[in-house]
């Protein structure tokens, strides 16, 4: 009786510890599939590029004439360079789009925004600049995620190969906007402030300044504006490039229960700037 005892522990205790090592090998990765979506839905904010491009045409109204030949000139290089801030965009957006797909176990869906990031390293968009090569590698891996039919059990190797290019797309994409569309803030800014106070100073009619004044603090409105926006859109890039180096460095671990958490975190920061940004 005792051996048969025995023997039915020895198997209940077997078969516990098997459905034990099946749950961790099922561990939900949600997390890190929330993370990735709401990263490629904050990575896509178009309109910063927009009111990047527009600067110079925006300026033509505070600056003498003299100054139009350099802001036209200013306003065509701008132009170019949009589809290189959109296409770093659009890269961000495909990598965190995949990367979550496979962390919910589902194939690589094939995107038209695929074609473009092709064509962008086929053509050269990037020559001369420094990231080129990255944008490259996280296109390549991009595309073989998709004509191979990577599922979940790539995520690992997926992260591991990207993490290194992606991060220098992100980092490359957050100094532009942390020099680039900031330095226009403070340039428009000061445009404003010197086109509207000499005329202020010298108008006689109250309600003539009044209305100058109204002007003025709705041009300035408008520029703080900007630039709470341009502050939260550098600190999406940060949280994406950090939550995706936590990845990187649990690659072995996904389903950690602390790097989960982590994830979750990453999470609600992110999904509460994405609001912050839709509403401005």
């Amino acid at each position: 009786m005792r051996q048969s005892q025995s023997l039915t522990s020895r198997i209940q205790l077997f078969l516990l510890t098997g459905l034990l090592v099946l749950g961790v090998g099922c561990t939900s990765l949600a997390p890190i599939t929330e993370f990735a979506d709401i990263s490629a839905q904050s990575a896509a904010y178009t309109g910063l590029v927009t009111q990047y491009v527009q600067f110079p045409e925006r300026q033509k109204r505070f600056q003498p004439s003299s100054q139009h030949a350099r802001l036209e000139q200013m306003s065509r290089e701008r132009a170019a360079h949009k589809e290189r801030l959109l296409l770093r965009q659009a890269l961000i957006e495909e990598y965190m789009d995949a990367l979550g797909q496979l962390a919910a176990d589902e194939p690589v869906k094939y995107d038209k925004e695929i074609d473009a990031l092709g064509k962008a390293v086929a053509h050269n968009k990037f020559a001369g600049e420094k990231d080129a090569g990255a944008f490259g590698s996280v296109s390549k891996i991009l595309f073989r995620a998709v004509a191979d039919g990577w599922r979940r059990r790539k995520l690992r190797e997926l992260i591991g190969e990207s993490n290194s290019p992606f991060q220098e797309v992100v980092g490359a994409l957050k100094r532009i906007v942390d020099q680039g569309f900031a330095g226009d803030t403070e340039n428009e800014e000061i445009a404003i402030r010197n086109y509207y106070q000499p005329i202020i100073l010298s108008a006689k009619d109250k309600a003539g300044i009044a209305a100058l004044e109204e002007w003025r603090d709705a041009r300035l409105a408008e520029v703080r504006v900007w630039r709470h926006a341009i502050t939260d859109y550098s600190e999406v890039l940060s949280k994406i490039a950090s939550g995706h180096q936590k990845l990187y460095d649990k690659r072995d671990d996904l389903d950690n229960i602390d790097l989960l958490q982590q994830m979750s975190r990453y999470t609600k920061d992110l999904r509460k700037l994405f609001n912050t940004l839709k509403n401005l």
